[in-house]
């Protein structure tokens, strides 16, 4: 059976996805994420499709050690009803270049996934340490083999030819998990492997959330804003300064997660243009291990923060 494409360009209404520079490989604020289908009513390039294609992965380049708190996501889709659940990962690099072993995954009903084009926040149970290069994958499960229902669902990417040449030298930038029928995992670098005649120089809509050190400063791409890191951190009072810079200002929300990823805090705040140390405070927290995640109007950010 040939693949043959067809592209679908979303309309993002919330733009605002990034973290470290090294960390996003394009800006929703500046290149809108598209979704391609086969024709014939064959699915989605990545997504459910009639080949089975189960898993999609973006490799980041890091130096260094951290941990990463969680995914952001953006997603196309059909609507309807699934008992499915999908599943977002994090792999190290194995020898090959492609995912190794599987350091962490969290489990997400199909029903729960937004895909009108939103951005999907999906935190780990417990902060995800890596060393090095490393992974992000979108899993749909095994559809093959299963009763899907009535819907289906796609990870979006940069639109062919954002990834630029001088990239092709990273083998596995973006692969593909084929379905194997029970047997060792078949990933496929998706540029040059995936299709015959056809090789997309894109990039995943998959962004690590990784966590801040003490002394770390996030800037936002193009320099329009940073977030520096909380402080104090241990809190005694379940109070904390977040140092946020904003070009243009506008609305600020920070939520507080626990490490079971349930939200235990969730505020709104409009800042002025510029500089704000923005005093966030929760008297009715108990001592314990948080993810404070923040999003600006230019990007979003996390750190783990302790209330001692």
């Amino acid at each position: 059976m040939q693949k043959i494409k067809n592209t679908l360009i979303l309309l993002i209404l919330s733009v605002s996805i990034s973290a470290q520079d090294t960390l996003q490989h394009f800006s929703l604020d500046i290149v809108t994420p598209v979704i391609e289908s086969y024709t014939s009513n064959q699915g989605y390039y990545t997504g459910h499709n009639n080949y089975g294609d189960e898993e999609f992965a973006e490799k980041y380049d890091f130096n260094g050690t951290t941990n990463i708190l969680g995914v952001i996501a953006v997603h196309q889709g059909t609507s309807g009803t699934s008992s499915m659940n999908a599943s977002y990962k994090i792999y190290d690099v194995g020898v090959s270049g492609l995912p190794g072993t599987e350091l962490a995954s969290k489990s997400i009903p199909y029903n729960d996934i937004p895909i009108d084009g939103n951005h999907n926040t999906v935190m780990f149970t417990n902060p995800v340490p890596v060393s090095g290069d490393f992974f992000v994958s979108f899993n749909l499960g095994d559809y093959v083999h299963s009763n899907i229902g009535t819907q289906s669902i796609g990870i979006t990417h940069s639109p062919n030819g954002t990834r630029p040449a001088s990239d092709f030298g990273i083998f596995g930038r973006n692969v593909i998990r084929w379905h194997n029928h029970n047997g060792p995992a078949t990933w496929k670098d998706y540029r040059t492997e995936n299709t015959p005649n056809y090789q997309p120089a894109v990039y995943f809509s998959l962004f690590p959330i990784v966590e801040l050190t003490p002394s770390s400063i996030v800037v936002f791409g193009d320099q329009k804003g940073s977030v520096g890191s909380v402080y104090p951190n241990p809190s005694s009072s379940a109070e904390f300064i977040i140092p946020i810079t904003s070009r243009n200002g506008g609305e600020v929300n920070i939520t507080l997660y626990d490490l079971q990823g349930k939200i235990v805090s969730n505020k709104q705040v409009n800042l002025t243009a510029g500089k704000t140390n923005h005093t966030f405070s929760e008297s009715k927290l108990t001592p314990s291990t948080y993810i404070l995640l923040v999003k600006t109007p230019e990007g979003i950010v996390a750190q783990q923060v302790v209330i001692d």
